[in-house]
């Protein structure tokens, strides 16, 4: 029997684990339905399969001689669920089952957040556009309806007037897989992510990012994680982030919090038991020293310890994860190789490929790639990005309408 380390997702938001994985001296094994996920290519170990088949999963490890010593994902709330329920049936470390049924619905996160009292936005559920306008009328204009099991923002629409409730629960239906929604009062102010990690229930702050958002429609959709938040006071986005964490059933395990500012007051949006998808982690590490994927790897390994969640040197006082967006149409050429030369961009990626077509934003997963990068303050951070920008080298050939 071979032993590996496994990670549920083959996209690159996993190159991470897959890395730190390596480096404890683990094999790799790499499950993912589509067989062009691109960590397969570099795992000691392939399963071609959706990880939501957890039974077929299973079946594949046996099959293949491989004896799982940890079972772990980040960057997406579609495999904490079946990373959950992986490694309950193989007895290993890992979230309860509970918790992540609960940060996977949104019905379930906000009735546990009602419970536990944490400060979120009033909200109804619905699976008929009859119980979606009533909702509406309960809540009152505006609001945000977004499908309960959603992820990168699809399906999601700020509703203003009851003309716009149709096509908005059309979207958010079309987007759920449960075929349900939710409705949420909309609050106005900045947006943040609040990371951090818990151990056996207590809390280790890691960063707050400043949320920058790409001019909607789409709805909520980031261009930047941005460090340092430039709020005065940082504690009151922990202490919230601690409790609406605790409320869902995370005692131990990474915490991924967006919160909205209201009136000089942080309200929960919603909580992830993850690491974040965006290079939080990465940024986390650059710019405060918390190095949050090893911990992960060593939580999955039932290895971690209070040591393991202390904060190290940061390299640089000043950071942001910049989303690379462009127009849509068919990917001819993509280069990262000129903005990776220049001094405090870290790392330089792309979601898509040459030779597939890149759709209309309409979510964050219409996204092009990503720039992590570094500086010394925020105009030199500013001009950094600007010449990260223009360094890579992108040719995307518009698609000519059919007659």
């Amino acid at each position: 029997m071979a032993k590996a380390f496994v990670l549920t997702g083959g996209s690159r938001s996993q190159l991470g684990l897959l890395e730190q994985a390596r480096a404890l001296g683990h094999e790799v094994c790499v499950v993912d339905g589509s067989p062009d996920a691109p960590l397969l290519a570099e795992a000691d170990h392939r399963i071609v399969r959706s990880f939501t088949d957890v039974g077929g999963v299973l079946g594949d490890l046996v099959a293949q001689g491989i004896e799982p010593v940890a079972v772990a994902t980040m960057g997406s709330d579609q495999a904490v669920l079946p990373t959950a329920q992986l490694a309950e049936r193989l007895g290993l470390p890992g979230l309860p089952v509970e918790t992540a049924r609960a940060v996977a619905d949104k019905r379930r996160m906000r009735a546990a957040f009602e419970k536990r009292k944490v400060r979120c936005p009033k909200g109804r559920e619905a699976t008929s556009f009859e119980e979606a306008e009533q909702a509406f009328h309960q809540l009152g204009a505006p609001v945000v309806v977004k499908p309960v099991d959603g992820s990168a923002q699809r399906g999601v629409t700020e509703v203003r007037a009851e003309s716009e409730l149709s096509d908005a629960v059309d979207r958010a239906l079309a987007a759920s897989r449960a075929g349900a929604i939710v409705l949420e009062q909309y609050l106005d102010g900045d947006e943040y992510t609040v990371n951090g990690f818990l151990l056996e229930r207590e809390y280790f702050p890691m960063s707050v990012t400043r949320r920058l958002l790409y001019p909607p429609p789409p709805l909520g959709v980031c261009i930047a994680h941005r460090y340092p938040s430039l709020l005065a006071n940082e504690e009151p986005l922990f202490e919230l982030a601690h409790k609406a964490s605790l409320a869902v059933g995370l005692e131990t395990g990474p915490s991924y919090v967006q919160v909205r500012m209201r009136d000089g007051q942080p309200w929960a949006i919603e909580v992830g038991a993850r690491l974040g998808g965006g290079k939080d982690a990465e940024l986390a590490k650059l710019v405060t020293g918390f190095d949050a994927i090893r911990a992960n790897v060593l939580w999955a390994l039932g290895e971690l310890t209070r040591d393991d969640l202390q904060p190290g040197e940061p390299i640089a006082p000043v950071g942001q994860v910049r989303f690379v967006v462009a127009q849509p149409g068919r990917i001819v050429r993509l280069d990262t190789t000129p903005a990776l030369m220049l001094d405090g961009v870290h790392e330089a990626g792309w979601y898509w490929r040459e030779g597939m077509t890149l759709p209309p934003m309409t979510s964050g997963a219409e996204r092009l790639g990503y720039l992590l990068l570094s500086a010394g303050d925020e105009d030199e951070l500013d001009a950094l990005t600007e010449r990260a920008l223009a360094a890579l080298e992108i040719e995307i050939a518009a698609e000519t309408p059919v007659a």
